[in-house]
Formats: structure tokens, sequence, C-alpha cells
């Protein structure tokens, strides 16, 4: 088995014949059972393989030894079909690279390429010296804990209530800080975590920095593109790579880092060019018609405090929900004195300058394209057209619009996003079949404020400010943020900069890679030296596990036992899981080393700690968390199916009240779950649309995003109340600039970058590499794939580019940021825009102890920035496409 992967690392195109493969501890593997010899078996298995995890597996073992795993061709979502990572997964399993037992660091000195000189320990002594430790931090100041999660571990129930019983806020994602996409859907949709696209309806889609599915090869996602395409939707793909979807519909190259210029001019061409919209939505189910003073603030009524609207008929005006004969959706009027305009016209006011002529000259797009798109979309949503589902009768827009990572991860990307929203609102697609849907839980979120429109959910929420900060991510400056493992990196190097009065004394890493997945590793790794005692829950010998003090090492996704809750989709929906409320089950295989559950390893820390049961204890949390996404439906502990928080449970225990405590589950428990592999419920189809739970008038979307305003306002409040300016940034406007409440254009600093950096580095996910749930750049098997892709883990060059700059297919490049550089092969394409370089994945890095095919590739978010003012300020994205400069490499003779 070793020999398999590290002669796959040295197949694989740029590997340097100087590198030597690191070889794995000689811990025995565990042996066959001589019962199981003879038994085949079958489980049902649930893969982790990316960042949706919900495709249904059945795991076939002979002779104790796991042989394959294939999709279930009776469970949804995926009917059987399953992606190459999830065909794989068993090689994570048999990775030899894997920890596989615990293990002490004896080496003080640490870094990606220094020996730890690890000395294995059993659990017991490794779980107590973690205990000790953590006991001295907490009796400091428990903030002084920071507890990184990511998408290598999907399967743990007891992390978050761990932390919360430890009293520390420090829980951060490793995985958001490039993937800030969450702040405008819990704005106008009060959803979580993205809108997506109703393909079962849709007749013209445009997307842009994102994926319907076949991109990455999400297998759900990939059978509902492949229907909508072959019914004939229209799919236009606004990108600077032409992907496998754009391949399907049309490509409209677009300079990187441009989005919010294209969106503008195309809004621009629909209010003032094509000047027809759905004028019954802007009236009755937007704020657009609000009258709005020269504060910036709502018009109210003097006695209610209600946003004003004006009455055309009786030329007055009236607070939003008294009767109204026809809602003057423009207009310029005096009320008690002064002058107010209506929300529309503020939007049209500013929309009015960015033509589409403007347009191209920022994002390349033709002015004639954008008209084109323009057009087409106002004329294919079908505006003042129904639908009747389930005698339900709905407005029908089959049209979408929508955005992702690589058009919101850069200052002003909150914006182009904002702007994606005021387009789809413009035809009144929200919520509606055929339109722009979000991708959260399916019922009555959409109630309305006490100012009439949709009341903030998730991350439109603004988190509370203090000063000095709790939060290592300074969530206190950065209200609307995602993940924040960048700004809490920079905290721990600079604590007093960031106006910490605490230290960070411990870390514990629970599938989070931080060091790889983020911008300027090696930031990361002189922020780990500094903390002084850091634990991994460990799959691999990855970054944070070599830079560890204490390994703990944990079981790979198909040993986990998991039960889990199924949510809408993040690429699309359509029928096929329309209306579904699902939990899935994985039946976890014989483990093969001395590994434990992530659940297990916190439950024994919780009880060393004296933080297990009790009031304010883990099972406390436990009992009144509730599902982030899935507030109604997930699963909680609910009602007698709770916890008796003064006695120990196991894991199963724990996760058959939640099954029996599932709205749907009908009583039954985990041994009910185990007859199929999964509990189905389905609702009808048309409460899968929100719309049906507030029609009419009775909700309003926010088309003039007062709510921004607002928050910004405060938060400058709070600053000049502290004389304290904002972490990295001395410019006020700088940062407040993005707190306006109509869209504008906003100039990243990759657009004043020095002469020479004249291309912008772009990244995707791929097939193999959507994320490294599971190390899917270790897989072998991936491997043998990936190593055949013209365009994986390569420097991708438009053909007038690389005769620009003599180079050729084949070529050893050097690609540099501002921020860092790196080298790699060219691959020359006519796939991609000329002022694009493309870099697929993230590759490369890895440790002096990882697999060897870790190490391989050009590792993109080396090149991308840790500077604040590169930031959007509202999210807290870091810039996802910097400007470059590209040169030979020198060859040595």
């Amino acid at each position: 088995m070793l020999k398999r992967f590290i002669d796959y690392a040295r197949r694989f195109k740029g590997l340097e014949s100087n590198q030597k493969a690191f070889k794995p501890s000689p811990y025995k593997w565990k042996q066959v059972d001589p019962k199981e010899k003879g038994k085949r078996q079958v489980l049902y298995g649930l893969c982790r393989a990316c960042m949706q995890g919900d495709c249904a597996t059945l795991v076939y073992l002979e002779d104790g030894i796991i042989v394959k795993t294939e999709g279930n061709p009776e469970a949804p979502p995926n009917y059987g079909s399953l992606c190459p990572r999830g065909k794989s997964e068993l090689m994570g399993l048999y990775n030899p690279y894997r920890v596989k037992t615990p293990m002490v660091r004896a080496n003080p000195e640490k870094g990606l390429d220094v020996d730890p000189m690890w000395k294995e320990v059993t659990w017991d002594e490794a779980l107590d010296l973690v205990v000790e430790r953590l006991k001295n931090v907490r009796e400091k100041d428990p903030r002084g804990l920071v507890l990184c999660e990511g998408w290598g571990q999907r399967d743990t129930i007891l992390r978050q209530p761990f932390g919360q019983a430890f009293g520390t806020p420090n829980e951060i994602g490793s995985h958001g800080a490039l993937c800030t996409v969450h702040y405008p859907s819990g704005l106008v949709h009060a959803g979580y975590p993205v809108a997506i696209v109703d393909l079962e309806y849709c007749q013209y889609h445009i997307t842009l920095g994102r994926s319907l599915g076949p991109n990455f090869a999400t297998a759900p996602g990939t059978r509902k593109f492949a229907r909508a395409i072959e019914r004939g939707m229209k799919l236009v793909v606004v990108d600077p790579r032409s992907s496998y979807e754009a391949s399907k519909g049309e490509w409209i190259p677009i300079r990187p880092g441009s989005d919010l210029a294209f969106l503008l001019g195309m809004a621009h061409v629909m209010l003032f060019e094509v000047q027809r919209y759905d004028v019954w939505f802007l009236k009755n189910r937007t704020n657009a018609p609000y009258l709005i003073g020269p504060d910036g603030d709502y018009c109210r009524d003097q006695k209610t405090g209600k946003p004003l609207m004006w009455e055309a008929i009786e030329d007055t005006a009236k607070p939003f929900d008294a009767e109204f004969e026809d809602i003057a959706l423009t207009g310029t009027h005096t009320v008690n004195g002064v002058e107010c305009r209506a929300g529309f016209d503020v939007v049209c006011d500013e929309f009015s300058k960015y033509t589409p002529e403007w347009a191209e000259g920022i994002c390349t797009v033709p002015a004639r394209t954008i008209r084109r798109i323009a057009k087409e979309f106002v004329e294919h949503a079908r505006i003042g057209s129904t639908i009747e589902i389930d005698g339900f009768t709905f407005p029908f827009r089959p049209v979408s619009l929508n955005t992702e990572r690589n058009v919101t991860n850069r200052r002003g990307g909150t914006y182009a996003d904002l702007t994606g929203k005021i387009i789809n609102m413009l035809v009144g697609n929200i919520e509606v079949p055929g339109g722009c849907l979000s991708c959260s839980f399916r019922g009555p979120i959409m109630g309305p404020d006490e100012d009439g429109t949709v009341k903030p959910a998730y991350e439109a929420v603004p988190r509370p400010f203090k000063y000095p900060p709790d939060h290592i991510g300074l969530a206190e400056f950065y209200p609307h943020q995602h993940t924040a493992p960048h700004i809490a990196i920079k905290s721990i190097l600079d604590p007093e900069k960031y106006y910490l009065d605490y230290l960070i004394e411990a870390y514990i890493s629970v599938g989070g890679n931080p060091i790889k997945m983020n911008a300027q590793p090696h930031a990361y790794v002189e922020g780990f030296k500094k903390i002084p005692f850091v634990v991994s829950v460990a799959l691999h010998m990855d970054e944070p596990a070599i830079l560890s003090d204490v390994l703990l090492p944990e079981h790979s996704a198909l040993e986990r036992f998991r039960v889990a809750a199924f949510y809408p989709q993040h690429q699309s929906i359509d029928d096929e899981v329309n209306g579904l409320k699902m939990i899935q089950l994985r039946e976890p295989v014989p483990r093969l080393f001395n590994t434990k559950h992530a659940d297990d390893i916190f439950t024994e820390l919780a009880e060393r700690l004296g933080i297990l049961c009790g009031e304010g204890g883990l099972y406390d949390h436990l009992n009144n968390n509730i599902d982030w996404v899935d507030k109604t439906d997930g699963l909680n502990m609910n009602g007698e199916y709770k916890l008796d928080i003064n006695r120990k449970y196991t894991l199963k225990e724990i996760v058959d009240r939640q099954i029996r405590g599932w709205p749907y589950s009908g009583g039954k428990g985990l041994k009910d779950l185990k007859e199929k592999g999964y509990i189905a419920h389905w609702k009808p189809r048309k409460e899968f649309y929100n719309y049906y739970y507030f029609p009419d008038d009775k909700t309003r979307h926010p088309f003039y995003f007062l709510g921004l305003k607002k928050v910004g306002d405060e938060l400058r409040a709070n600053l000049l109340e502290h004389n304290i300016s904002f972490p990295g940034v001395d410019d006020m406007d700088y940062v407040f600039d993005l707190y306006r409440p109509v869209p504008h254009w906003v100039e990243t600093p990759e657009f004043r970058a020095p002469e020479g950096f004249d291309l912008w580095a772009i990244n995707w996910k791929t097939p193999y590499y959507s994320s490294d749930a599971g190390n899917v750049a270790g897989n072998p098997w991936l491997a043998e794939l990936y190593s055949k892709d013209p365009y994986e883990a390569v420097i991708c060059l438009n053909p007038v580019t690389a005769q620009r700059k003599n180079i050729k297919d084949g070529d050893m490049v050097i690609i540099e940021s501002r921020y860092g550089k790196i080298e790699g092969r060219v691959r020359v394409s006519e796939l991609f825009h000329p002022d694009a370089v493309g870099i697929s994945g993230n590759y490369g890095l890895g440790t002096l102890q990882s697999n060897p095919l870790n190490r391989i590739g050009p590792n993109f978010n080396t090149l991308l920035s840790l500077d604040e003012k590169t930031f959007d300020g509202v999210s807290g994205g870091q810039d996802s496409a910097p400007r470059v400069k590209l040169y030979k490499k020198e060859v040595r003779k």
C-alpha cells in the first residue's frame, strides 16, 4: 500500500526527482479477525468527501476488508450516482500516512519540515496531558482556548457544546475566509448559506463565480443540471474560465475581480434601457417604495414610527401597513417638512452612472453583450405569469442570477452579491418557482420585522460590539463575518494591535487546516509556533498535526458512526428532492488503528475536566443548542428526548434520542434507521417555496439595504466612543464606504497594483479537489485521475498572453503577487481570459511527514493577501484574485 502511494507521487507531473518520500511509522496494521473470513457484508454509508457530504452509499466488505463503495440506488439525494471522491473514499481508510496512535512531541522546535520526534503514548497518558494543560488555561481565562473546525471533520456533534462548556467564545472555522457568501442571503431571504436556482422550472440562468454541481462533480447537483439542460434551460456562465458547465451553455469571459462592474452594468440596462420590471413585486414585496429621508433612514410616521410609503391616488404618505389603492414606486415628496424620496429612486440614481460602456472598460465584457444578457433575462422572466402547485397559485419567474465565492471574496464583494439580489428583485423572482431561492430551511422564515421587511437571519444578524473584544476573530469589528481564521492568526501574532486583553494559550484542531486552506500559509505556521500548547484531533500528518504538541488520532470517515440531517443542497434544487426531510445513517466499518471517534474524545476530555454533566456542562449545552441551518427540522434534542444532564451517555444513546425527537421520525429510533439507512418524509411541493408562507404583501424583501447602513453607523459610533481605529485600517471612510444602503462601484486594491503586475490569478474547485475533506489530495486513486487531467495542478494561460510573454506550453514559470510567489508548469489554453492565470484546487505545501502527494503542485493560497485593506469589510472575506506577474523560471545548467 505504501509503495502504491509513493509510486503515484513520483508519476505525478512536477515532482522533482530529489524529493524523498517520508516513510510512515511502522505501527502494525490491525489483522483481520478470523471470525470475519469468508463473510460478506454491506453497510449503509454517508459520503463526506465534499462540503455537501450527503450522498448515500453502500460499503462492501469481504473478510472484514472494504472492497468498494458505491452509491445507494434506493436512497436520495444521489440515487446510486457517486463522484470520484466518493468512489475512492476507501483509500482514505487504508492511507498509511494516517496518525495511528496517540503521540506526544519530544522536539520543542517546530516547523513544517522539522521532525517532532514523536513519542507514542497510551490514550490515558495523552488525555491526561491535554486535560492538565486545559485546566490551567480555563482557570486563567477560558478565552485562551481556540477550537478550530473544518470540512475534514463533519461528523462531530459535541465539539461546539464542549467549547461552550469550557467557556471559550473562540470556535473558528478554517474553511470560510475564502467563501464569504452568506450575508446577502440572510438579509434578503432570511436564509443560509447561499441562494440557489430552481432547476425544476428555470428557463434562463446566469451564474457567476459558482458551480451548479458538475464543475466539482457533486453527484446530485450534476443530475439536476443535466435534466435542466436536456429540457432546454439556457445557461450563461460569466467567468474568467470556461468550465465544464460553461461548455453546456454560453461562456462570457470576464476579467477576474470585476464582477461588480458587470452586475452594475446589467442592472443599469434593466432600469434605464429595458425599463420593464415587476412593478407589482417591487411595490408589494420589497421596500423599494419606502420613503427615504436626507439622513438615509426611512421617513417614519410621527405617531407609530412606521416607515412611510406614498399613496398615489390620495397624494399622501401612509404607514407601510395601511390600506393603499396605488403605492407610488417613484417620486419626491415633502413629509412633515422633510423632503423624502422613494427608495427605488435612490437606487436608480446610483445605478444611473453605471452604463454598459463604463462596465466594459473595467470587466472587458462588451457593452453589447451586457445589454443582450440583461434583455434576455427580462424576456425569459415572464413577468406577470403564475403557476399552480398543489392548489396554490404562485408568481412564476423562470429566471435566476446567482453569485458565489469567486464574486464575493474581495473588497466590495458584498455589494456584488447585493446587486445580484436587486437584479433578481427587479423581475420578482425571489422565493418563487423557477427563480432565486435560499438553500436554507424551508418554512415560515421570512416573517417581517417591525418595519415590514424580512427579518434578517443567520449571518445578517450582527454580532454585538464589545471592547476589548472577546473573539480572536474580531467578530465585534466584523459583525457579519463568516469564519475568520485569517483574522484570528493576526490577533495571535499581535494581540495588542488587535485590542485583545488576553493571550491564546491552547489550540485544538478538529478537522480544520487553516494553514493550507487560507492566505499566506507561512504566517499561520508562525502563529502556531507562538501558541504554547497545540492539540490535533488528527486523521493524517497534515500541517496542523506536525506543529502540534499532542496528537489524538481520530477515525477516518468510513470508521465514524454518524446520523445526519439532510439540508437543501448548495448548488441547486429540483423536484427530485423538493420537500424532502430526511435523516441519514453511516454504519462504521471496523477500525484499523488505535483511533477514536472525535465525539468520544470530547466526551473523555469533558468528563476529566469536570464539564460533561450538570448545569452549564456539555450535555446541558447540547440540550439547548439548535441546529444552525434547520432550526425547526434539524437533529436537535427535543422535548422528552433531552438528555438527563446528570448522567453519562454513549454517542449512540445520544443520537438515538435525537432521532426519536426529530419531528418526522414518528418516534422511530436508531434501530429503525438501520433498516434502510435513512428515514424520509416528503412535504407537499408547494411548501418548499417560502413565498407560500408569506404570500402577496405579507412580507417585504429589502431592495434598499437600510440594515447594512444601520450596522455600519453603529459600528462607527462604537469606534469613535472608544477612540480606536478599525483593526489594521486607519482610514475610517475606507471601511464604512462598504456600509452604504445602495451598492456602488468599489475598486479593490488589486486594481492599483504596481506596474508589472499585469495579470490576475484565479482558482476553482475541481472533481478531485472541492475541499480537503479526508485528504483528497493524497488519495492515490484520485491522483491517478488528476495526474492525467491537463488542467489540474498546473498554471493555465491564454495563448495570446503566452505569446506576449514568450511562454510555451510546458514551460516552468514563476507567478509572483505582492504577497508571495509560487512556481509550476504552464498549460496554454483558450479556456481562460487573457488577463487570467488559472490554478486549480489547492495543491502543494505538505510536511516532512505527510503523504508525498500532499507536497506536489502550486499552492494558490500563497499568492493571497492577509492585509485588511484587501478584505471585504462587511463579510471579512479575503480577496481570491490577486494581481500577479508571470515569468519563466531560470533553468540551471
